[in-house]
């Protein structure tokens, strides 16, 4: 009698639904290495870091959702999602309700050109009458973070392209002056294909520094100091540094040629 109400206790435990976790929406567009749509799949260091957050706690459900590097602000303005990782506030966002969590990785960008007789470091601190190459959407130093197509045109003869890669095509065709480039991508770029690496000049300074985490918006049931307690975690385990290895990424010290 008693084994069959242990046997009844149990499968009504069993059958009880589990409680769901409450959905973290992660705002993501194409910014190699770190996030790259594949076919149907995803690619990239946020999808495995998002991959690591939901296997360290039960409460939340971090999901993916896409979006791109232009429509990312009205998307979180219309709730599409709460969080965003690898951003700067000064990136656009200062006027939206979101507040920073402690850095996971420190990155920059530096100038990249093509390897020419006599070029050496010093053609990188004069802009006059040279043709730049930027990323539709991203903010740069050297332009106050202004990332107006026309602004940057206007201004600085500054080219948009669609992503990193077509920066290193182009300065390879000597089709421009030179790049703004992460140097996170930059060197997983040359990892993949280092029979590039001599044809290209890099500048010894930067012309932004960041270190990034996640941009949280206020309010929601995630607090920002249970999403910095996961980063600590995830830090002292030692599986943050995993991904970084994983996609040939490296903290910031200074550019290696």
């Amino acid at each position: 009698m008693i084994r069959a109400s242990l046997f009844s206790l149990t499968f009504l435990l069993c059958s009880l639904p589990l409680q769901a976790r409450e959905p973290v929406h992660v705002g993501v567009y194409d910014y190699q290495p770190f996030y790259q749509a594949i076919g149907e799949g995803h690619a990239g260091p946020i999808p495995d870091l998002v991959a690591l957050l939901n296997t360290e706690q039960q409460e939340f459900e971090f999901e993916l959702t896409p979006t791109t590097s232009r429509r990312r602000y009205q998307d979180f303005a219309d709730g599409k999602f709460d969080m965003i990782f690898f951003e700067s506030k000064a990136w656009g966002w200062q006027d939206y309700p979101l507040q920073a969590s402690e850095p996971v990785f420190h990155g920059g960008e530096v100038w990249v050109a093509l390897v020419e007789p006599g070029r050496d470091q010093s053609f990188f601190t004069d802009m006059t009458d040279k043709t730049l190459l930027g990323v539709l959407g991203y903010h740069y130093g050297f332009a106050n973070f202004n990332s107006d197509p026309d602004y940057l045109r206007q201004n600085y003869d500054m080219h948009l392209v669609d992503n990193q890669n077509k920066i290193i095509e182009l300065l390879l065709q000597d089709r421009a002056d030179m790049g703004l480039i992460a140097y996170s991508y930059l060197n997983n770029y040359l990892h993949h294909h280092p029979e590039v690496r001599p044809q290209l000049i890099v500048s010894n300074f930067f012309d932004q520094e960041y270190r990034h985490g996640a941009l949280l918006r206020q309010g929601i049931k995630l607090d920002l100091a249970r999403l910095n307690a996961l980063f600590e975690r995830l830090k002292a385990s030692g599986q943050l540094d995993k991904i970084w290895q994983k996609h040939h990424l490296v903290h910031l010290g200074a550019p290696r040629q």
